[in-house]
């Protein structure tokens, strides 16, 4: 019996038959181990649809609902913590001058009340005339100036944010957004 030197060998039974050269991979299969090859190709595009089908419902669900980006995301956490920084340096700011004050009331009260004696003084001796009047007028102008815009206490504002910049930078466009404050 002669072999026919045709024949080349199947990379899966490695017997020499009648093959099929599979153009993608390259491989020789006899027409038994054809079949199974192709059957994995089918199964491995049937995995790959899957694969697509589950990325087109995420794509689909990115479209419907663009604040769940990534990037949304971290701009809006990037807000709240901006937020959080401005509200508790408010806070911080109304302690001090919470405190600052009561005790500024404290001193306009000792001078209120020195006010309402000498008043109450002079009114029981009836010792007073225009320059007594004018003086108390006077102080009492001082109080209320006091009390409605005190001479020690004053909000200043500082150039220099503490709020860090945060900017979105596209390749290819020149599209940058930056907030107010410093890296």
């Amino acid at each position: 019996m002669a072999t026919a030197n045709w024949k080349i060998r199947c990379v899966v039974c490695n017997k020499k038959k009648s093959t099929l050269k599979c153009r993608g991979c390259s491989k020789d299969f006899c027409y038994i181990h054809w079949d199974t090859h192709r059957q994995k190709l089918k199964i491995k595009l049937a995995e790959i649809e899957n694969n697509k089908d589950t990325f087109k419902q995420s794509f689909n669900q990115y479209i419907q609902q663009p604040n769940n980006n990534i990037l949304i995301q971290q701009i809006n956490q990037w807000e709240q913590n901006s937020i959080k920084k401005i509200q508790q340096t408010a806070e911080e700011a109304r302690q001090v001058a919470v405190k600052n004050t009561d005790e500024y009331i404290h001193q306009i009260e000792i001078k209120l009340n020195k006010l309402t004696e000498e008043l109450r003084e002079s009114r029981e001796e009836e010792d007073f005339n225009e320059i007594n009047l004018r003086q108390y007028q006077e102080e009492l102008n001082r109080l209320t100036k006091e009390l409605t815009k005190p001479l020690n206490i004053s909000i200043r504002e500082d150039s220099t944010s503490f709020i860090n910049k945060f900017s979105v930078h596209v390749s290819g466009n020149n599209v940058t957004l930056i907030s107010n404050g410093e890296n």
